[in-house]
């Protein structure tokens, strides 16, 4: 009988629901290693708490229509305390000791946040709106809460983790050849990833300016075009993956 198995699907405990955070500014969304999951939680969740309006007109067969204005989406996370936090964690300690500093020095509690529910991750630039100390109960179980709240909306990001990863599904062929004066075409198609997507040519190495689509195109070919030619393209995830062509060696005859 096999042990451990890979598609064991009831070892959920304490990983379906992380929420992580990370210092910075809206501008720069961090690099993955600089993610760091908050403490030992013991209750996580993530509300949009749309707010809405309605109208009453009676031309709508006798229902009344509702239209979504904004959503208040709102982070929350309960933990127990640590007299040391793992290295790999971000801790009670620096959490409640950055929403203090930045008070004192008269700027915004803000961090970057995320939370991972299932195979969808929720990201953003957020604010601590809620941070209640350590509560010792008697059985010296110490516990705490905090609350998160978008601080930027620009940055806010809905992830499929489980989506495919980035790949060419029409790739550049190895050589091509166009007389001179005809037409030089290229194309590529890429899969998976999250769009949209950029698209970088290059020609031995340097940026062919102009050229920005997964197509690439000039009308008349002369001599000087010929060459090994790349593509590069770059999708929109939080940690952006690049991908680059097979190498065409274009001749011009």
């Amino acid at each position: 009988m096999a042990a451990n198995c890979p598609t064991s699907n009831e070892r959920v405990f304490g990983s379906a629901t992380v929420l992580e955070l990370a210092m910075g500014c809206a501008d720069t969304r961090p690099a993955e290693e600089e993610w760091l999951a908050l403490g030992a939680g013991t209750s996580k969740g993530l509300d949009f708490a749309p707010n809405s309006v309605s109208s009453d007109a009676d031309d709508t067969g006798g229902w009344v229509e509702n239209i979504i204005t904004n959503a208040d989406a709102t982070i929350s996370f309960d933990g127990e305390v640590r007299k040391h936090d793992k290295l790999d964690q971000f801790g009670y300690a620096n959490l409640f000791t950055y929403f203090v500093d930045e008070l004192n020095a008269k700027r915004q509690p803000n961090l970057w946040a995320r939370i991972s529910i299932g195979p969808l991750e929720f990201s953003g630039y957020m604010v601590i709106t809620n941070a209640t100390p350590a509560d010792g109960g008697s059985n010296d179980i110490i516990t705490f809460s905090v609350e998160f709240k978008v601080s930027d909306g620009t940055t806010v990001r809905l992830t499929n983790l489980d989506a495919p990863a980035l790949t060419f599904s029409t790739d550049l062929p190895a050589t091509k050849t166009v007389a001179t004066g005809s037409a030089l075409s290229m194309t590529v198609a890429v899969n998976g990833g999250v769009a949209p997507y950029t698209y970088v040519w290059k020609k031995a190495g340097s940026v062919v300016s102009g050229q920005t689509t997964a197509t690439f195109n000039k009308a008349s070919a002369v001599a000087g075009d010929a060459g090994a030619y790349t593509c590069e393209v770059t999708d929109s995830d939080d940690v952006p993956v690049t991908i680059t062509s097979t190498s065409c060696t274009v001749t011009v005859s």
